[in-house]
């Protein structure tokens, strides 16, 4: 339908009243005039026109009011910043122009709805993924930390104040992430600062917690936060307790080099007395004798070490297995005695067995059960000095039986105790070090116990020597 342009319409409107006042005005006049009237009655000539033009006007009027309305609304919606903080009033009428004015309010509104709706909804959306984060964050064992350009936190999940050793549940925000470093380390200030080079683009280094590297050490990574291809704002920081594995990677270390003497010593030995054996025609039969028990006695050295390497790949790999039998336990003791006796005989230990008169089977993996207790009756041996004590006292009752070894050796500092079982550990008297050893004994026998359903404990005083119990049960 075409709709007439609101200025023809009004136009159209005024000229139709104006014409329909002069017609009847002319119409009167002249009616008048033919009956002589005109004089008498021109009053009423008068009148009839006006109040058509009058009742045009007031329709004029009316149609005006209707568009000034929708005008005035219009003003208002264009002054406002936003459509939604306008409401459109409806204009009661059954004018075109009204029923279309309400219905593209109508539209307006709806659209103003959806639209508030998608924006509490992104609000809502934002707020929930901006929460989900932050506890994603502080649920990380590892601590994450955000700092502006001139290093101070705008925000730390818990761990970060944790790992620090800050009291749980502290706002560090606001702080200089350099000071709270150095709280954490104060002996390592200096370092600190020189590693946190404001120039680098990314950082990456071990920060240890105190003088030794068992009382934690930590790794501090930062790297740049860009939040677009050409704006960089602040750094991400990273903080990971790493104690355990440079504990690991030390021991490690330790082990090869302990290892790599291991494999040295028993390899020149065999080298050269197989050499003078080759070398050698008119030597007497006893010194070849003593020269071949030699080779033996270090080829044998070497065999146990690959058997300890080898079990420590089994432990790894959860894959030591037991092979049990009914097992004489008097007979397996006497057979670990036999072991170690040459030790004992050389450095004149006095050394004294005390066993029940019968003693109950077992049902073990003897072999096992026999390299356990030669680990610690010979590092009983080996760490005691020449003319100590030794004795290997057993005990039995109804459920288990109790194997102690005592000794009146070098001993175990009580720092040291806790690590005593760990594999590759060895003591860090000068005593000990100075002993050939892989650290893999006393792990591969609590294993193997532990396997059996028994325990290894040990109690040990420093420069007078140390008690190991082996409890096994008897079914």
């Amino acid at each position: 339908m075409n709709v007439r342009p609101l200025s023809e319409r009004l136009i159209g409107r005024y000229l139709l009243f104006g014409l329909a006042g002069l017609f009847c005005f002319l119409a009167l006049a002249l009616a008048l005039a033919w009956r002589g009237q005109l004089t008498s009655l021109v009053s009423l000539a008068m009148i009839v026109p006006l109040t058509i033009l009058l009742l045009g006007g007031l329709a004029l009027r009316q149609t005006i009011r209707l568009h000034s309305e929708i005008e005035q609304q219009l003003h208002r919606l264009a002054a406002a910043p936003s459509t939604t903080q306008i409401a459109l009033n409806p204009i009661v009428a059954s004018d075109p122009i009204a029923v279309g004015w309400n219905q593209v309010r109508e539209r307006a509104a709806s659209q103003a709805s959806l639209a508030n709706l998608e924006s509490r909804l992104s609000e809502s959306m934002g707020g929930l993924r901006q929460r989900k984060l932050e506890e994603v964050l502080s649920s990380l064992p590892d601590g994450v930390s955000l700092t502006d350009n001139e290093g101070l936190i705008q925000f730390a999940n818990r761990a970060f104040a944790v790992l620090l050793g800050l009291p749980n549940g502290v706002d560090v925000s606001g702080q200089r992430l350099t000071d709270a470093l150095a709280s954490a380390a104060p002996h390592e200030v200096d370092r600190i600062r020189e590693k946190l080079n404001p120039s680098a683009a990314t950082v990456a280094f071990e920060l240890p917690l105190g003088k030794e590297k068992s009382d934690g050490v930590l790794r501090i990574g930062r790297s740049r936060l860009v939040l677009s291809s050409e704006q960089t704002s602040g750094w991400v920081w990273t903080i990971r307790d790493v104690t355990q594995q440079v504990l690991a990677e030390d021991m490690r270390d330790q082990f090869v080099f302990t290892v790599t003497h291991e494999l040295r010593t028993p390899l020149t030995n065999i080298k050269a007395y197989a050499e003078t054996l080759s070398m050698t025609e008119d030597m007497d039969v006893e010194k070849q004798k003593n020269f071949c028990n030699i080779i033996n006695a270090e080829a044998t050295r070497l065999s146990r070490l690959v058997d300890e390497l080898l079990n420590v790949s089994q432990m790894e790999s959860g894959a030591l297995a037991l092979s049990r039998s009914e097992t004489d336990t008097a007979r397996l003791i006497e057979e670990v005695i036999m072991h170690v006796q040459p030790e004992i005989d050389r450095k004149q230990i006095d050394f004294n067995a005390s066993l029940p008169a019968k003693l109950p089977k077992l049902h073990v993996d003897k072999d096992k059960i026999a390299a356990a207790l030669v680990n610690l009756l010979g590092n009983a041996a080996k760490y005691t000095p020449e003319e100590g004590h030794v004795e290997l006292q057993v005990q039995v009752d109804d459920q288990q039986i109790q194997i102690h070894v005592d000794d009146t050796g070098i001993g175990i500092g009580e720092e040291e105790l806790e690590k005593v079982f760990d594999k590759f550990f060895r003591s860090n008297d000068s005593r000990v070090r100075a002993i050939t050893g892989s650290g893999l004994g006393l792990a591969y026998a609590q294993e193997v116990i532990r396997l059996h359903g028994g325990q290894l404990s040990v109690h040990s005083e420093h420069n007078k020597g140390s008690r190991f119990t082996m409890q096994l049960p008897i079914e």
